[in-house]
């Protein structure tokens, strides 16, 4: 174990297993790091009860309250791959135990950088067997929590979705497409009044739920909504209360996946998913569900009159002249 220095960041691994919760807290020295401290202890009474991202933020106010004197003198790089304070400032109404822990964790210069490699994690998970007393494997993986060298060889299915409001009428667009290029065309006319926010979010909720109906687990998300998108991933404060309840229940959908991707993309790569959008708000459907069959021609319908003409009778009419 080495001393910490001052001014050099320290870089934190967290762990969590079904009973207990721990931290490895190191220092980088010339590529190589070494220990500076280790702490865990056992998850009691109500705390059993929370999510894995609670846990994951508790172990974080854990270790900042018992290692204080070293957050308050060092920069922490929390070496993961979600980001507890950005949970934290997604919730809707900060209250109860997440307003105190934000509170707790606003003294400290703390940052949070993608791991490069897994001995450090995987050391900090065997220590997070000791208090317990007991083997706990940790199977429960939380989401978005993948190494680096893993991540090649995951494969996403693409979700790309659109919400639009034009004269009144409300629609969305939305397209699973498969790492074979299966492709999953979906459009929904919503029959009620939305903004064209709510219909973004009214278009991601529908294409998450129809992605688990799917029994999809990897899932990359894209949509063209920049304001959507970075309150998704808690970047963005919400100014509209009436998308806190939105924003709420895509999350809790998004916890059913294995591995979640969600990025900005820019409206010229999302055409299909509008073009779902314009399609179902341009066109009005008396039934609760139609069915529109779009199918490709290679040829015209018209037959030209000398279709069974030789190619070469051109010459003959020119010799004639």
């Amino acid at each position: 174990m080495l001393a910490p220095q001052l001014g050099v960041p320290l870089m934190l691994y967290l762990t969590l297993s079904p009973k207990s919760i721990g931290a490895l807290l190191v220092k980088d020295v010339d590529g190589v790091e070494h220990l500076v401290y280790y702490i865990s202890r056992k998850i009691r009474g109500a705390e059993v009860r929370y999510t894995l991202v609670e846990r994951h933020c508790l172990a974080l106010v854990f270790i900042a309250q018992k290692l204080r004197h070293y957050f308050l003198a060092h920069q922490i790089q929390i070496v993961t791959r979600i980001d507890p304070i950005r949970y934290l400032l997604s919730k809707p109404a900060l209250t109860g135990k997440v307003a105190r822990w934000l509170l707790a964790l606003g003294e400290f210069e703390i940052t949070c950088v993608v791991p490069k490699a897994i001995k450090r994690q995987a050391l900090a998970d065997l220590f997070a067997q000791f208090p317990s007393s007991d083997y706990e494997p940790m199977n429960e993986e939380l989401r978005g929590e993948m190494h680096a060298a893993m991540l090649s060889k995951e494969s996403f299915w693409t979700l790309s979705f659109d919400g639009v409001v034009a004269g009144g009428k409300c629609g969305t667009g939305i397209v699973l497409t498969s790492k074979n290029a299966e492709k999953l065309y979906l459009s929904y006319k919503l029959d009620f009044h939305c903004s064209n926010n709510e219909a973004e979010y009214e278009a991601l909720i529908l294409g998450l739920i129809a992605a688990e109906k799917h029994s999809i687990k990897k899932i990359q998300i894209q949509g063209d909504s920049k304001l959507i998108v970075k309150q998704v991933l808690g970047q963005f404060v919400l100014k509209e209360p009436a998308l806190a309840t939105y924003r709420t229940t895509v999350q809790r959908l998004l916890d059913k996946f294995q591995n979640v991707e969600i990025e900005h993309v820019p409206h010229s790569d999302n055409k299909f998913s509008d073009a779902l959008t314009i399609l179902v708000v341009r066109v009005d459907i008396l039934e609760e569900e139609a069915t529109i069959v779009i199918k490709k021609r290679t040829e015209p319908s018209t037959i030209p009159e000398d279709k069974d003409l030789p190619e070469n009778w051109r010459g003959e009419v020119l010799d004639q002249l």
